[in-house]
């Protein structure tokens, strides 16, 4: 499964494919959780409960074109 980033924001090590697929780019890539907070679209970072609002990311993007591989998902049965 490839995924390709379309715009990357280099303070929060964060690429975005489109508005509700947003990647944590460390080591092993993670899906953030997209919710509506108080009416602001906003992206929860996993184990931290941290919210980062579309508006904080708009302000730092960089268009960069950035693929990301990811072997399938197989089911253990």
């Amino acid at each position: 499964m490839t995924i390709e980033i379309k715009y990357y924001h280099p303070g929060f090590n964060i690429g975005i494919a489109d508005v509700r697929n947003v990647w944590l780019l460390t080591d092993i890539p993670v899906l953030l959780k997209t919710a509506v907070h108080q009416g602001i679209l906003v992206y929860r970072i996993p184990r931290s409960g941290k919210r980062i609002s579309y508006r904080t990311l708009k302000k730092g993007l960089v268009k960069k074109r950035i693929i990301i591989e990811q072997a399938p998902y197989l089911l253990p049965f």
